[in-house]
């Protein structure tokens, strides 16, 4: 008769253990989701359109530069008049401080997976809440898939300009952002805000 007794409230613990608690099932109101989807394709429509006018005014020896100094004024400028925090990240990355956190690097991998299966495209994204430390925030990447253009900077070895080259030799001696084809998965944006 007990054990009759305990399986009604047995069945109660596990739907709380499994529903209760866990900061990435909650739901984003569609809101957040639609600021931060904005923040990054604007973000990253900017540092192309200012990529793609060096590469116009003065070839891709200067993008590189432009790349190197203006993206990082950029991303804090930007992140700053809109009260977020935004990177792009990538395993195979050319500075070193674009290398993925934790949770980015379990969403790249998510990512990897997805294009391995033809799952990943344009309109892949990836939302959840988590907490860190005392604080909640919104967490959003966003994959970024290489197109013809970016092989001048990423590409083989023979497709990438002489000039490009030892631009990046000496700016990046660690380099490990290229060899790669269009389609590729060349890492993410992620965007991060406070909420309460």
């Amino acid at each position: 008769m007990k054990t009759l007794k305990l399986i009604p409230l047995l069945f109660l613990l596990m739907l709380v253990i499994s529903c209760g608690g866990n900061e990435k099932q909650a739901e984003v109101p569609e809101q957040n989701k639609a600021e931060l989807r904005k923040a990054a394709a604007d973000f990253m429509s900017e540092l192309k359109g200012i990529l793609m006018n060096q590469v116009k005014t003065n070839g891709f020896a200067s993008a590189v530069k432009v790349c190197s100094d203006t993206a990082r004024v950029l991303t804090s400028n930007f992140g700053m008049q809109r009260g977020i925090f935004i990177k792009r990240v990538s395993f195979k990355n050319r500075n070193k401080n674009d290398y993925p956190d934790e949770f980015e690097s379990k969403v790249i991998k998510q990512f990897e997976q997805m294009k391995e299966e033809g799952k990943l495209d344009k309109t892949t994204e990836y939302f959840e809440v988590v907490k860190e430390g005392e604080f909640k925030y919104l967490r959003y990447v966003k994959p970024i898939i290489v197109e013809a253009p970016c092989l001048n900077c990423h590409g083989s070895s023979d497709v990438i300009p002489k000039e490009v080259k030892e631009i990046l030799s000496k700016k990046y001696p660690d380099d490990k952002a290229t060899g790669y084809v269009v389609g590729d998965l060349r890492g993410a944006v992620s965007v991060k805000k406070l909420i309460k």
